[in-house]
């Protein structure tokens, strides 16, 4: 499935919750799942190919200090969950995260949610089984796709608990979530 048709397809999905995802991507998982059970079955497993690559391309520890702010903490299955989430926020949001991870502090769902104190903006599990439940629905059997190596996580990993350090890494997000120190102007 070409790119193209890719963002689409989530697009028109989003189009259907009227942008609301969801809690976990419950809202969109189900429109996007209805959208996928229209398409062929080599369809189906093409669009789920290529979420799978668009979510690898996410496994960056840049990516993961901005899901642990945003998420107040993030463990190994939750990050899964948040670039299954930047995913589902769409193109424009999923390749400005990916060229600047800071950009995310101005993504109107962190944003409110900072308000809320909610950490589960962008984090949308089920929108990553959306594929899988559409084989399933259509075909009466499970997606079976070729096992992928797991590569390890791209980048410099550094310590995600260091407040000094994602205000260094991610100036805006830490700004928008940890706010600054005493004393202490925007060094943005």
């Amino acid at each position: 499935m070409d790119i193209e048709r890719f963002w689409a397809l989530i697009e028109q999905a989003r189009t259907d919750v009227e942008g609301d995802i969801g809690e976990d991507g419950t809202g969109l998982a189900k429109a996007l799942t209805t959208r996928l059970s229209a398409l062929s079955l080599s369809d189906i497993a093409a669009f789920a190919t290529r979420f799978n690559a668009l979510r690898a391309a996410a496994d960056r520890y840049d990516l993961w200090g901005a899901a642990h702010l945003i998420g107040g903490g993030c463990s190994d299955d939750a990050f899964v969950d948040f670039r299954s989430g930047l995913i589902a926020a769409g193109r424009k949001w999923y390749e400005a995260a990916l060229a600047d991870p800071d950009a995310l502090a101005g993504h109107p769902s962190v944003v409110e949610a900072v308000e809320w104190d909610d950490d589960s903006a962008i984090f949308a599990e089920l929108v990553g089984y959306a594929a899988t439940d559409a084989f399933r629905e259509v075909a009466g059997a499970e997606l079976v796709l070729p096992a992928v190596a797991k590569t390890p996580t791209a980048g410099e990993d550094w310590d995600f608990e260091n407040d000094d350090q994602m205000r260094h890494r991610l100036p805006r997000l830490s700004a928008l979530v940890l706010g600054w120190p005493a004393n202490e102007g925007c060094r943005c």
